[in-house]
């Protein structure tokens, strides 16, 4: 199974953004510890982590199983949703509070750490491991489980892997199809960019609304860097994505790249076409609503865009809906269709946790194989554990074939906090057909804002 070295995945776009303007809030502290495994003691071990049902459920579990294990041991466990700001506000709390001892992050590769000539400071989850705030897990025994060079791409730092990736997903690119809707208008799953429209347009001609967005909290991303990135890594090989995408950051830091470049605009062109057969009231759909939405909606919306961690959420909405998930074919070579890979929830131990034994304790039982399996099994997450396998589920049969040839997923141009929002990116909610600014002008405003403030 190719595993994920990039930036994360689209849900956590924002969660990151929030997190990277967040100043080091935490002085340097030392090492804080606990008594063994706690047994006999009256310890309160604090976890957090974003609110992911199926996670969330199968992760209270290993927490009943720890406290079992550990009497007079509490796990208290803490969640917050990444729409809305909810999971950074959580997070920052409980950093300025010292109160939190095994912590979710995704992963910042090393991407967030542009080289110094750049003069970027990192921030947030960066910043924090650079500034020595989180536990330096490389020598632990758990983490024999796993494939160093992915947890160090994920979460290393110098010569240290200050956390350990657990769960890796599809988001960009990913999306949702119902068979029997297909089968129903003799379609078969679209390869290439020309063939998805042809469906799209059978689809609409027949009175079916081809396409569900959850528009209000910006999954319309998951086309436009699907696209993206199967237009930039068209004939390269999967294994050269991250050499890929960090010449990528360069050229935009040096000029020689820029958003105005004809790819973008391809992919823009692309993305606003593929967006015209969404429902149309995409703009207000929740993205905490729209699996069950979908779900229920059975002889509508043949397409659905979303990561693959929202597909046992599907399942369990509607246990007899049938339905796959699949990479939206973005490119006019079937061969470059392929899934975007993302690094998702990893786990940290803070230096200044009140009970750092009992995180790593409570991190060998999470991580130990048939806890795993199970946690794999209800999230549907990639397996970033090479002796325990990626489960296979009832709608991941284009997955469990297509996903060894994935890579990983584009790094944005280095910015600061001191650099415009739509130097980094640009904002979907205002590009057409979300809001009224086109393609060219919405890509135009990012290259001269990252022109000015790169100081081309």
């Amino acid at each position: 199974m190719a595993r994920s070295t990039s930036l994360q995945s689209v849900r956590c776009r924002r969660a990151l953004a929030a997190l990277a303007a967040v100043p080091l809030a935490v002085g340097l502290a030392a090492c804080g510890s606990s008594s063994g495994s706690g047994s006999g003691s009256s310890q309160t071990l604090t976890i957090a982590m974003w609110t992911n049902p199926a996670a969330v459920a199968q992760t209270q579990k290993v927490d009943a199983e720890f406290e079992k294990a550990h009497p007079g041991v509490k796990v208290k466990l803490q969640t917050a949703p990444t729409a809305a700001n909810a999971w950074p506000t959580l997070w920052q709390s409980l950093v300025s509070a010292k109160s939190v001892d095994v912590l979710a992050q995704f992963p910042p590769t090393p991407h967030a750490y542009p080289p110094a000539s750049t003069g970027i400071v990192p921030q947030g989850t960066p910043a924090l491991i650079q500034s020595g705030q989180f536990v330096d897990l490389t020598n632990q025994p758990f983490m024999k489980r796993f494939d160093p060079a992915a947890q160090k791409y994920a979460m290393g730092y110098n010569n240290g892997t200050y956390g350990v990736m657990t769960a890796e997903y599809v988001n960009n690119s990913g999306m949702f199809y119902k068979k029997d809707l297909l089968t129903k208008y003799g379609l078969s799953v679209p390869t290439t960019y020309s063939e998805f429209i042809k469906d799209l347009d059978v689809l609409k001609s027949k009175g079916v609304t081809p396409l569900y967005v959850a528009g209000k909290d910006g999954y319309q991303s998951i086309a436009w860097f699907g696209i993206m990135n199967q237009l930039l890594m068209q004939g390269k090989q999967s294994t050269d994505a991250p050499a890929v995408w960090e010449k990528r950051a360069q050229d935009f830091w040096d000029g020689t790249q820029s958003w105005t470049d004809p790819v973008y605009a391809d992919t823009a062109n692309r993305y606003e076409k593929v967006l015209s057969y969404m429902e149309p009231n995409a703009a207000g759909v929740p993205a905490q609503s729209a699996p069950g939405v979908w779900a229920a909606k059975t002889n509508d919306f043949p397409f659905f865009f979303d990561g693959s961690y929202d597909g046992n959420t599907i399942a369990q909405s509607n246990p007899s809906l049938n339905f796959g998930f699949m990479a939206l074919p973005g490119a006019d070579d079937a061969a470059a269709n392929r899934a975007v890979l993302a690094p998702d929830l990893s786990w940290v131990v803070p230096t200044w946790s009140k009970h750092q034994q009992l995180a790593m304790e409570w991190l060998d039982m999470f991580t130990s194989p048939d806890n795993y399996a199970a946690w794999l099994k209800a999230t549907g997450s990639i397996s970033t554990e090479p002796a325990v396998p990626t489960p296979s589920l009832s709608w991941t049969d284009w997955l469990s074939t297509h996903a060894s040839q994935g890579f990983v997923n584009a790094e944005q141009p280095w910015t600061s906090t001191k650099f415009p929002t739509a130097a980094g990116d640009q904002d979907r909610t205002k590009m057409q057909p979300f809001g009224s600014q086109t393609p060219a002008q919405a890509l135009k405003e990012s290259a001269d804002a990252y022109k000015s403030a790169a100081g081309h």
